[in-house]
């Protein structure tokens, strides 16, 4: 078999996405969901071989990060307030960029329809190399155009739909699903378009429960989110109804080292850092120590979790990734530095996980917009004595003077820094103020009431906002792009030329494990292969059986299709072994019936899989049937 080829455009060269897409339906891997009433786009159901790789997908997420990072897992709701996401700013802000066939009407995603023009554009032999690389710059920075930008290069380049028709003005569209909670309708709500605010909501709740007994923790989450995608496509990659799974680590904003950073200072990826995309170039192969070294990746845990993603994706068999930079116009204003883990598809690059610093951003909003306090404590190994400027209140005027504020008003002047005290403390020079308080309202300070001067106090720790560092997992499109990675075609030696479709997943993803299937249905073969059966059970392998009176070839093929690395097949031989068939080489050996299981137990082990070289050495080498 074959690995993937590329194309200049980043495109896979060998792939028959007929065919890939022909074996996926056949065999139940994912299709249109309410199919019989026509479907809707962008959503889908997951047949039974897609739900159990999704299974062992999720299993693997949470051995490799949940328990090797002790994280804290929770599970939130699907439906969320409004004032959660008006006070997080995706009411007015998670939108994408619109726009709209003049002629059909159809609704159009802005910066997904220039990329393609770009490049096709860029694909075009007429087109003159300075406007090629134009073309192949704005495509590369589409994703980060505001709605004024796109409406410019439409005009600039003269763009028009993929049907030849003008376009509308661009307008921003709201990706969230508006919904009503309780019922009279009083209450707004939306599905929630990611998981990261129930985590960061819960931030105060997991360290004062213990669950989280320091900074610098984690909190982790796995559920379905919701997106009104302008226009799904592209199978699972473009979906509305889709599973993440994400990790939000509070850190302390002044030190973002990684105590275990060593574990991953020398894992290689191919680095496209934004000088580089800027500059036209390809990616760069570079050791994750090397780009913190030399600032490309912002700081140490960032870092971290980019090396931790590449073992991940490394480990579930994802041969072809690189990891993308923002762009800086492409970031949130708020966020420090951005990542994306882009897989290769026949679609091109496809970000699959996105990995975020966040800066302080969110527990800020929902600080301000909740009026908790959602902050963290550093103590001081040794107090410091610091001189600073302190108000002193008149407790025989105070509480008269300002009434049902007084509480808020002491609190305001209790809290105020440095140097928010004396600029305070010159305006009551000058006559008096006003200030506002946290409940809204405003009082008159004059200086008869509050007075400021300076003091010695000593201070014995801190209070701040942790800064969150994001990994989110597009679970549907690692999945997707893992099946179209590892799928090729076996054909025959025989002058008939058949194809075979072959997916080649590791155990570790596999639907099941191993098969277990009689040379020929024969009533003497039956306990053997349950008992063969009951024991892989017992073992934790996952199998399957096939009865039918197929052809023993029939049924490799039918096993390959579904990605199942091993077969045990149960003959009348009388030697007291079953021959063991791997699926990418077909190679075949003779095992003893009392070693098969833990021969098969080494071969799918999660954390340190046996090679199929050593069975092969071990065992004697088994005629292959004609298949």
């Amino acid at each position: 078999y074959y690995l993937r080829k590329m194309s200049s455009d980043g495109k896979f060269v060998d792939f028959n996405r007929g065919e890939f897409e022909d074996t996926c339906r056949r065999r139940f891997f994912f299709g249109p969901a309410f199919e019989p009433y026509g479907g809707t786009a962008g959503l889908y159901d997951l047949g039974p071989p897609m739900c159990a790789m999704k299974s062992n997908f999720l299993s693997y997420w949470r051995q490799h990060f949940v328990l090797e990072e002790n994280m804290c897992e929770i599970d939130t709701t699907n439906l969320t307030p409004d004032n959660v996401f008006i006070a997080s700013g995706h009411v007015a802000r998670f939108n994408d960029v619109m726009v709209r066939d003049t002629v059909t009407g159809e609704c159009i995603r802005a910066d997904k329809l220039i990329e393609e023009l770009c490049e096709a554009a860029t694909a075009d032999k007429a087109t003159p190399e300075d406007k090629k690389k134009e073309f192949a710059h704005l495509r590369i920075i589409a994703g980060g155009l505001n709605k004024d930008q796109i409406a410019e290069e439409i005009a600039k380049h003269g763009f028009k739909s993929t049907k030849g028709n003008p376009l509308s003005e661009p307008f921003p569209f709201n990706l969230m699903f508006k919904s009503m909670i309780g019922p009279d309708g009083s209450k707004v709500g939306y599905m929630r378009p990611e998981l990261a605010q129930g985590i960061i909501l819960n931030f105060k709740r997991l360290m004062d429960s213990g669950n989280a007994q320091r900074l610098p923790f984690a909190g982790a989450c796995i559920g379905t989110a919701f997106r009104n995608e302008i226009a799904p496509r592209a199978a699972l990659i473009r979906v509305r109804e889709f599973t993440l799974a994400e990790i939000e680590h509070f850190v302390n904003p002044s030190d973002k080292s990684h105590p275990s950073f060593k574990r991953v200072a020398d894992v290689q990826f191919a680095c496209w850092s934004r000088d580089l995309q800027v500059g036209g170039q390809e990616p760069t192969i570079m050791t994750i120590g090397e780009a913190v070294a030399k600032k490309i990746i912002d700081n140490q845990t960032l870092g971290y979790f980019i090396g931790r993603v590449k073992l991940f994706m490394d480990a579930i068999g994802i041969k072809d990734m690189r990891f993308r930079q923002h762009l800086s116009d492409e970031m949130a204003h708020y966020a420090q530095d951005c990542w994306d883990c882009e897989l290769l598809t026949s679609y091109g690059y496809v970000e699959c996980v996105g990995i975020a610093d966040r800066s302080a951003y969110d527990l800020e909003c929902h600080s301000k917009g909740s009026g908790k306090d959602l902050v963290a404590r550093e103590e001081f190994a040794t107090p410091i004595v610091s001189r600073v400027f302190k108000a002193k209140v008149n407790k025989a005027i105070f509480g008269k003077k300002y009434g049902k504020d007084a509480g808020e008003a002491l609190k305001f002047f209790e809290g105020l820094s440095d140097e928010a005290a004396r600029k305070l403390g010159k305006d009551l020079e000058a006559g008096s103020a006003t200030v506002t308080l946290a409940n809204g309202n405003s009082i008159d300070v004059t200086a008869d009431v509050v007075t400021f001067s300076e003091q010695d106090v000593k201070i014995t720790g801190r209070n701040f906002t942790p800064n969150v560092i994001e990994p989110s997992f597009g679970v549907g499109r690692i999945l997707y792009s893992l099946l179209e990675q590892s799928y090729w075609v076996r054909r025959d030696d025989t002058g008939k030329n058949d194809k075979r479709g072959v997916f080649s997943l590791t155990p570790l993803l596999a639907p099941q494990k191993v098969a277990v299937l009689p040379l020929m249905v024969k009533p003497e073969l039956e306990e053997l292969i349950e008992s063969l059966r009951k024991n892989l059970v017992l073992a934790g392998l996952s199998t399957r059986t096939d009865d039918s009176g197929a052809a023993i070839g029939k049924k490799y093929a039918r096993i390959d299709e579904l990605g199942i690395p091993f077969c045990i097949t149960c003959d009348f031989e009388n030697d007291g072994a079953v021959t063991l068939r791997e699926r990418d080489t077909a190679g075949q050996v003779r095992v003893p019936i009392t070693e098969v299981v833990e021969v098969v137990s080494k071969l799918c082990n999660p954390l340190v899989p046996m090679k199929w070289a050593e069975v092969a050495s071990k065992y004697p080498e088994q005629a292959a049937k004609k298949e």
